[in-house]
């Protein structure tokens, strides 16, 4: 897994920084916009920065201090899933040809020589099928030859 620079709290403030947020939209297949709102953060205990995207209407309602904080809990989460080697966002289309902003998960043995990629949309990285594509990369690495317990 991740090394932790830091202690404390899973998702707790003092735990992020919250380092922008842009006001932006999203095309959707009607061609009709969607106002969005970017947000990007550092989570201090991983030392990965990531971005994701919530409606206009969430953010004004949660607030961006409320909404990183959950955000950084679930990306602390899967850092510290077992084998989680790193942790990146990037925008990619979805099925549906809609942009979207995705986690990419390093899965591999401890020392890095193994490894391999699975993305997770960032809006369900909080779900039990996020942990589970992470379990089935590092199946499909022990089946290629990466030692079962990740040394």
């Amino acid at each position: 897994m991740l090394q932790k620079i830091d202690p404390g709290d899973v998702g707790a403030p003092g735990r992020y920084n919250l380092l922008g947020v842009v006001n932006t939209f999203r095309v959707n297949q009607n061609n009709t916009t969607t106002p969005l709102v970017e947000l990007t953060a550092y989570s201090i205990v991983y030392g990965v920065t990531y971005t994701w995207a919530v409606t206009k209407a969430t953010y004004v309602s949660d607030g961006g201090d409320v909404l990183a904080s959950e955000k950084t809990a679930q990306v602390e989460a899967i850092c510290a899933a077992p084998h989680v080697q790193g942790l990146r966002t990037e925008k990619d289309e979805d099925a549906s040809d809609l942009l979207y902003n995705y986690a990419v998960i390093t899965v591999g043995t401890d020392d890095g020589t193994i490894t391999d990629t699975t993305s997770v949309r960032m809006d369900h990285l909080g779900t039990p099928g996020a942990f589970q594509q992470i379990a089935d990369t590092w199946a499909a690495l022990v089946k290629t030859g990466a030692p079962a317990a990740g040394v």
